[in-house]
């Protein structure tokens, strides 16, 4: 005994010592990779982030640079004399068009212009042009309602003339605390988003409502970061600010690899920085892609995959030789091991052989069941044959009275009621000698309802004889299920049977059946009213020769025969009492699933 024991201790840490050095190897040469990609990523992914965050300050500062070059013209135009005097006492505008057209020209800005009170434009710098701004209705622009308001406005939009887009600034112009009209500055920041797309960067600026106003990429431009409301582009339609048809969602969604936060745009990936643009509701956002991170992650990885693999292969080469001389003393066994072998599978065959013989055995003990079965039941179905033979010889006696009187009109529906007798005594006989044939179908498919509508129908006799009550509780559509028909009925037979015994001294004799499916299986309910199991047999309740019954009446193989039909199917099948009297006996059948909702359940995986 102490021998096999160290036997086995041996063997076993052999065997961890086996796998141990099996998967030590694989385990250096994937996560020594791993641990260098790591460390790559993340010592490149800092430089990556300093770059990036150099480079957004620098274009920053130009976007600034730019807005602030022109942030003076409003104002100094709002405190023009000529400008006031115009507001409050009109007058001749030509003088004004014409110094608002050498500010725009001295100061580089797209265009300069007066508003009035109500928001109409009565003085341009563009006053020459044929597309000029006099006379507009720009009420509704908020660099306007903010002039109005005595506050300086900043506004960036599409002009409503020709639709180029611009930088508004405007700043009201005031006369004894009145005012009397608002000065405006439309700038061109066009020529940035030119110099960012010469370079090669790839940046953007966004609005407060996440809209693409400056790009470095032109098919950018005026897409979303995000899918706008249904109030926003309202909002936007009220100002006139944006070509609402280009309002699309660019499609930029968040994601990352390894260590690195990403965002993904048309399956671009980038690392993305972005900066609040002070004085503005702008956010500027500087993308880097990350191309050369992955070709330096695998360019590492790689290099550190062969290194760790020479090394595996070098402790493999030293290993291979201790090894051979381990099998050279081996080897000397090897004619012991192999006659140990030969005798081992002599033994494997015989176990086989008596294996076999067991299976038929049991099969033949099945089959024995059934015929036992079948042997009661001939009384059963004796009396179900009675009654119908009694019609069929009154509807005879009355057909012969028929053509003795020639009433051959009324002959008809009695030679149909006739028929009808014929195939309900054929349906009988039918069903005991489905149930007496001995099945080879193994794992047929079968409706669950119609195998326990059989099996009722040949006890039915035995529940009148008993007087019991049977409730059937079953789902409207069809229940698949995997296996033999026939033995299954023989195991409801059996369960039918036991629950009539266990009932018999019983006043109140009810049997409940249900059955629905949960998951991959059939789950069915048979219980009764009668004694219950007797706790001293509940966990030998399947073996062989176990009984429940109290009166010494039977073997006690029908449980175990109903355990092997089940667990053949690739069922189980358990027993229980319940709190109010009575067993309950479950049993799990696997569903038939077909080959249509296999692939269709691959599919959804």
């Amino acid at each position: 005994m102490l021998k096999r024991l160290w036997e086995n201790g041996e063997s076993g840490a052999g065997l961890y010592k086996m796998v141990a050095g099996a998967v030590l190897p694989v385990f250096l040469l994937l996560a020594i990779p791993l641990l260098v990609a790591l460390f790559v990523q993340f010592d490149y992914i800092q430089d990556m982030e300093r770059v990036s965050d150099e480079r957004l300050t620098l274009y920053e500062s130009t976007l600034k640079l730019e807005l602030n070059k022109y942030s003076y013209l409003p104002f100094l135009i709002a405190h023009n004399g000529l400008v006031r005097k115009f507001l409050t006492e009109g007058g001749d505008s030509g003088a004004v068009n014409r110094f608002l057209e050498e500010a725009n020209h001295k100061a580089g800005s797209r265009a300069v212009y007066i508003l009035n009170p109500q928001g109409v434009v009565l003085c341009a710098s563009n006053w020459r042009q044929d597309k000029n701004f006099i006379g507009l209705d720009l009420y509704f622009r908020p660099y306007f309602k903010d002039g109005m308001k005595g506050r300086e406005g900043k506004f960036y939009g599409v002009g409503i003339t020709v639709g180029k887009p611009g930088y508004y600034m405007s700043y009201p112009v005031v006369v004894e605390d009145e005012i009397v009209g608002v000065a405006v500055t439309k700038i061109d920041l066009s020529q940035l988003q030119t110099i960012w797309q010469e370079g090669g960067e790839n940046l953007f600026v966004a609005d407060a409502n996440g809209v693409i106003i400056l790009s470095s990429r032109p098919s950018w431009k005026y897409r979303t970061l995000t899918p706008l409301s249904a109030e926003t582009l309202q909002t936007i339609h009220e100002r006139g600010q944006y070509p609402e048809p280009k309002l699309h969602w660019l499609e930029a969604r968040p994601s990352s690899i390894g260590l690195m936060d990403m965002v993904t745009i048309d399956r671009e990936h980038f690392l993305q920085t972005s900066r609040h643009i002070a004085g503005t509701d702008w956010e500027m956002s500087y993308l880097m892609g990350v191309r050369v991170l992955w070709e330096r992650t695998l360019g590492s990885v790689l290099t550190s995959f062969v290194l760790v693999g020479l090394a595996i292969l070098m402790r493999m080469f030293l290993k291979e030789r201790e090894q051979k001389q381990e099998s050279r003393r081996q080897a000397k066994e090897a004619r012991k091991i192999r006659a140990i072998n030969t005798k081992l599978a002599q033994e494997i065959e015989e176990r086989k052989r008596t294996e076999r013989e067991l299976r038929a055995a049991q099969d033949e003990l099945i089959e024995a069941g059934k015929l036992a079965a079948v042997g009661e039941m001939a009384t059963a179905v004796g009396h179900e044959l009675n009654q119908p033979l009694a019609a069929l010889k009154m509807y005879v006696a009355s057909c012969r009275l028929m053509l003795s009187r020639n009433k051959l009109d009324e002959l008809d529906p009695t030679l149909v009621k006739v028929s009808g007798i014929g195939d309900r005594m054929a349906r009988v006989t039918g069903q005991l000698k489905s149930f007496a044939r001995k099945s080879m179908d193994q794992d047929s498919e079968f409706d669950l309802r119609l195998a326990i509508d059989d099996a009722m129908t040949l006890m039915l006799h035995q529940f009148e004889v008993e007087n019991c009550l049977v409730r059937l509780t079953l789902p409207g559509g069809r229940i698949p299920v995997r296996g033999d028909c026939g033995r299954f009925e023989q195991v409801l037979i059996n369960l039918f049977r036991n629950a009539l015994d266990a009932m018999q001294d019983e006043e109140d004799k009810r049997l409940e059946i249900s059955a629905n499916q949960q998951g991959n299986f059939a789950l069915l309910y048979v219980q009764d009213t009668g004694e219950g199991i007797d706790p001293e047999v509940s966990d030998r309740l399947f073996e062989p020769f176990v009984t429940t019954k109290t009166k010494g009446v039977g073997l006690g193989l029908g449980l175990s025969i109903s355990y092997k039909i089940i667990k053949d199917m690739g069922g189980s099948i358990r027993a229980e009492n319940r709190k109010r009297g009575g067993a309950r006996f479950l049993l799990w059948l696997p569903l038939h699933i077909s080959r249509e909702q296999m692939e269709g359940e691959d599919a959804n995986g």
